[in-house]
């Protein structure tokens, strides 16, 4: 692909095609460093959650990245589900070292704990990018799982609680939320709107705001500072804004350009997943989560992944869910919706 066929793909003018191949090449360097870091720390037994965590963040750039260079959105479910197992394998290394910890001093710890803050702006933001990016692609059990593992922050913020209202079954009735700047506006266009015209304008002032709000963060101004290596730099998207107009269902036609609002995300969840959210939510409540390749398999029954086409079979409870490898990295096995066996 030549540098003139990207720009016209790219979905953010700050990523170049150079900038694009450097940065996956650096995003894989450090994914690789730190799972190395992860096998010799369970080797050792010291269960330090740290790796954990920045192997997960590292998976969600390469997300950002993917999107910001006009990839299919298809495409970017693989690399979503890989993302959010990261995030379990943290919440899972934390707690253990939270336990360790508690063993070792005799003091009560919490069990519940994360290493999110969501009094930190920066940990805020990226738990909402990955609760709208999960409903803005229908990933409906992800969404639900990874709500679990947050339960040290349930029932303490409106826009978290209305991002996942729809996929537990404890929604909450909060009329607190952490972070007016820059959130009050979008907190308005969900709870204080009196007419669509008004919800719009609340989004619309959000989205004006919202990449100098977010000045002081380690994303913030990544364009400026490109290396001979990398840029840190992804993209900069309101994903949040998306779901929240997927979810009430707020015209988008007004700001849809604005250079923030990832618009093809947001058209492709009203053709594919607005439509039967409701559907989706009830049925995510009763399925089993995803399963990573190699891991037994929870519920008997049908189950599918988009590492490949027509990929759906049968497993019995506890048969290995295999690795189909491909192009798309780690293999994740979903739920079907369809339960129901091929006819003959």
């Amino acid at each position: 692909m030549s540098e003139a066929e990207f720009r016209t793909k790219r979905r953010q003018k700050f990523l170049t095609e150079h900038y694009f191949k450097l940065n996956n090449i650096d995003i894989a360097r450090s994914i690789g460093n730190f799972q190395a870091v992860v096998i010799r720390e369970k080797s050792e037994d010291t269960r330090d959650p740290t790796s954990h965590g920045q192997i997960f963040k590292k998976k969600f750039d390469l997300l950002r990245l993917h999107y910001t260079a006009g990839e299919p959105i298809e495409t970017l479910k693989p690399l979503y589900n890989e993302a959010m197992h990261w995030f379990r394998e943290w919440h899972e290394a934390y707690r253990a070292y939270v336990l360790r910890l508690a063993e070792e001093s005799g003091e009560e710890l919490r069990k519940d704990g994360t290493p999110t803050r969501f009094e930190y702006l920066g940990d805020f933001q990226l738990v909402l990018d990955c609760f709208s990016i999960g409903v803005l692609l229908g990933e409906t059990s992800q969404v639900r799982e990874a709500a679990k593992w947050l339960e040290r922050y349930r029932h303490t913020d409106m826009l978290f609680e209305f991002l996942i209202e729809r996929f537990v079954s404890d929604p909450s009735e909060t009329e607190t939320f952490f972070h007016e700047e820059p959130y009050g506006p979008l907190v308005d266009a969900i709870f204080t709107a009196d007419t669509p015209q008004e919800a719009e304008a609340f989004v619309k002032q959000y989205l004006d705001n919202w990449y100098k709000a977010f000045e002081g963060i380690p994303w913030h101004n990544g364009h400026l500072k490109a290396t001979d290596e990398y840029m840190p730099y992804e993209g900069y998207w309101a994903f949040d804004a998306a779901a929240v107009c997927i979810l009430k269902g707020i015209d988008d036609s007004s700001f849809r350009d604005h250079m923030v609002y990832p618009k093809d995300l947001a058209d492709w969840a009203r053709e594919h997943v607005a439509g039967t959210l409701s559907g989706e939510a009830n049925r995510a409540l009763q399925s089993p989560p995803n399963v990573p390749a190699n891991a037994p398999c929870p519920t008997a029954g049908w189950w599918f992944t988009p590492a490949k086409p027509d990929s759906r079979r049968y497993f019995k409870q506890g048969d290995p869910m295999p690795s189909l490898g491909g192009d798309y990295g780690e293999t994740f096995w979903q739920w079907s919706p369809d339960q129901s066996a091929p006819k003959l």
